[in-house]
Order: C-alpha cells, then sequence, then structure tokens
C-alpha cells in the first residue's frame, strides 16, 4: 500500500511539474513512465534516443544548449556534435539517424510522407525503412539524396564541396535523376556538383559504423522484450485515443522505461532490422482488434475471405505494399471489423490520415507467411 501510495505521489508530482513548466505532451507521456506507466507508444520523428559525448542544440528561436537523451528535436533545431559526440535520432517509426561525431544537422520537415533533413557537415548512418509514402531526403550543402528502400545508408560532408553517400543496403538517387541511382554496395562522391560512382568494401568498418550496427542489435532485442500484457493496454489505449492507424506509419515507437529508450514495433510479421538483426515481436502478438489478420493457412493454403466495402475491395496498409515490393519479409492478411471484445464496435481505421477507403490500390491476396524468427538478435541476412 506505501508502495502505490508512492507511486501515485511521484507520478502526481512529475505530471503537475510538467503542466506548470510547460512540457510536451510526449515529455509528460516519458515522465509517466518513469514514474511506472512502462509503455509509450508514438509514430512521431524527432525523438532523441542515445546521446554520447559533447552533443548541443540550438533551438529555432536561439536558445542553446546540451542536446540530452528523451528530447525533442523540432523543425529548424540544429543539433551538433564534438569530437567524441554521437547521437541516435528518431525518424518515421523504424527508421533511424545515428549522427557521428563533429558533424551538425537539423530537420527540414518530420512529416513521416515527407521527412527531410539537411546534413550540414560531418557523417551520419541512416537505418530506415522506406518505400513511395515513406521515404527520407538528405540534403547536402552541395547534393540532394533520397533514400529510395529500405536499407542502411551512410553519408559523409567534407566541406562545402563534397559529399559521399555509401549504400550498405538499400537504393539511393541523387537529385531528381533516375540516371543518378546508386545500389547496394556502391558509394557516390559528389564534387563541385559532379558524381562519381565506385563499388566500396562493406567488410571494413570504422567505430562509428560498428556503433551503428550494435545499437541496431541492441534495438532488435528490446524489441523482443515489449511482449507484455501492459504493453496491449498500452497499445489499446493509445490506438482508441487515435494517436495511430495502419496507414500512417509501418509500425510504432514504443518506449519501455525497462531499458530507457524507444524500439521499433512493426506491423508486419516476421520483420528485421536492415541490418539484418530479427525483431522476434509485432503487434500481431498484442491482439489488437481492427487490425489488418494474417491469413488463416489450412493444408498449406491460405483461407482468405475478402473484405469489400460498397463493391471495392479495401486498400492495402503501406506496410503490406512494403512486403510486397520487397520480397524481404513475411507478412500478408486482411483488415477485419471486429465484432467483441476491447473496441467492441467501433470502426476500422481504414484510412488514417491519408484519404478515403476507396482511393487505395486493390489488395491481392498474398501468400502465407513464415513463423517469425525463433532467436531474437538472429542474423536474417547479411550485411
Amino acid at each position: 500500500m506505501i508502495k502505490i501510495a508512492y507511486r501515485s505521489f511521484c507520478l502526481g508530482v512529475l505530471t503537475v511539474l510538467a503542466a506548470t513548466i510547460g512540457f510536451s505532451q510526449t515529455d509528460r507521456e516519458l515522465a509517466a513512465a518513469a514514474a511506472g506507466d512502462k509503455y509509450v507508444i508514438s509514430a512521431k520523428a524527432g525523438a532523441v534516443n542515445f546521446v554520447e559525448g559533447s552533443v548541443g542544440i540550438v533551438r529555432k528561436e536561439g536558445r542553446s544548449g546540451l542536446l540530452l537523451k528523451r528530447d525533442e528535436v523540432q523543425v529548424g533545431d540544429r543539433v551538433s556534435t564534438g569530437a567524441d559526440g554521437k547521437a541516435e535520432i528518431l525518424l518515421n517509426p523504424g527508421s533511424y539517424l545515428r549522427l557521428g561525431p563533429n558533424s551538425s544537422f537539423e530537420f527540414a520537415t518530420t512529416s513521416l510522407d515527407d521527412l527531410r533533413i539537411r546534413l550540414d557537415s560531418g557523417s551520419a548512418i541512416f537505418e530506415v525503412f522506406a518505400a513511395n509514402e515513406f521515404r527520407v531526403t538528405v540534403n547536402t550543402p552541395r547534393a540532394k539524396m533520397n533514400l529510395l528502400e529500405t536499407g542502411v545508408y551512410r553519408i559523409d560532408v567534407s566541406g562545402n564541396a563534397v559529399a559521399k553517400i555509401e549504400v550498405w543496403e538499400g537504393r539511393a538517387q541523387l537529385g531528381d535523376s533516375t540516371a543518378g541511382i546508386v545500389k547496394k554496395g556502391r558509394e557516390a562522391t559528389i564534387t563541385n556538383g559532379v558524381a562519381s560512382q565506385a563499388k566500396f568494401d562493406r567488410s571494413e568498418r570504422d567505430a562509428f559504423e560498428q556503433w551503428s550496427r550494435d545499437r541496431a542489435k541492441e534495438l532488435a532485442k528490446n524489441v523482443a522484450n515489449l511482449k507484455n500484457r501492459g504493453m496491449r493496454n498500452a497499445l489499446m489505449a493509445s490506438k482508441l485515443g487515435g494517436r495511430w492507424g495502419l496507414f500512417n506509419s509501418f509500425g510504432l515507437w514504443v518506449y519501455d522505461a525497462s531499458f530507457g529508450s524507444f524500439c521499433f514495433l512493426p506491423f508486419g510479421r516476421g520483420w528485421g532490422s536492415p541490418y539484418g538483426w530479427g525483431f522476434g515481436n509485432s503487434i500481431w502478438y498484442y491482439n489488437i482488434p481492427t487490425i489488418w489478420v494474417p491469413p488463416v493457412v489450412v493444408n498449406n493454403t491460405p483461407v482468405i475471405t475478402p473484405v469489400v466495402t460498397a463493391g471495392n475491395r479495401l486498400p492495402v496498409p503501406p506496410f503490406i505494399r512494403l512486403e510486397q515490393m520487397s520480397g524481404g519479409f513475411s507478412g500478408g492478411g486482411r483488415i477485419i471489423q471486429d465484432s467483441g471484445g476491447f473496441g467492441s464496435g467501433s470502426s476500422i481505421d481504414y484510412s488514417g490520415s491519408r484519404g478515403g477507403a476507396s482511393s487505395g490500390p486493390t489488395y491481392v491476396p498474398p501468400s502465407p507467411p513464415p513463423p517469425p524468427p525463433a532467436d531474437t538478435g538472429a542474423r536474417t541476412k547479411p550485411n
């Protein structure tokens, strides 16, 4: 009883302080998590997930100070690292920006369907889930780089005249011309506006690249450790509160107070990090009603009842289209109307914030999904 009363007192104090000082909604949620409400669900970009060494921020309105873990970077804020500094910033759910030493960046937008970043100096590694709806664009002083596909990309800026991109996994585009495509295993160097391409050895990694890989592995393990009854309650509360929908992203950011950072909970089954570490978890584990449900498999054949509204098939969520495009993930299924349980009778979030249900592409039933990875953090593909 004393422990419960103390927790309630701490939560009350933190809530009052947050309201008094004028903290953001994310700040208040993280304060609640620290006081014992274990999970925070988000689909936003900009949260600071890791900081090491000297990292500073200059806010858009001119205030400056140290960048701290769990801060939020807004459009127009400039983040800079010192010689010993590193930072990890959340982009659209599943995607990370990892900033190396002696580097500087700012967000031009934080919109999930048009996320644009300006890297003015130094080095950044982007671990991203990307498709037509959710691409990441990086502008340097002399070049524009579009990260077209799910993958791992390193971008270096040396002075005002030279920029380089290495595609460890995925596919990038220089500028807006299809002639500027950079494929996996190749690097492009832009000097005074002129680009040249060459192969590079992906087995050679410096300390910055190794740190990024280690972070990806650690975060993949954290995803599997989210399997907890309280996690379902947090997902349901945020879903019913309109905080997320299947058409707004590929998954969700989940803050777990037990390991003090966000990790990515995918909407698709059997997914893994672009580095190849299996997540071993997905939103399917939590039995959330009114979401896209995998087909039932009978005698190795998917049994799918097409869902129609006014004679039109329902559109396909972006995560399913990503699976169908890449061929690298398992998944598939259909959207159903839940007929009972938590949230019974509520309407399905068919369109999220992206328009009406009839405007999307026709659903094509996919093949049955393989089981999710058995081991947490295991390699699923070479890189």
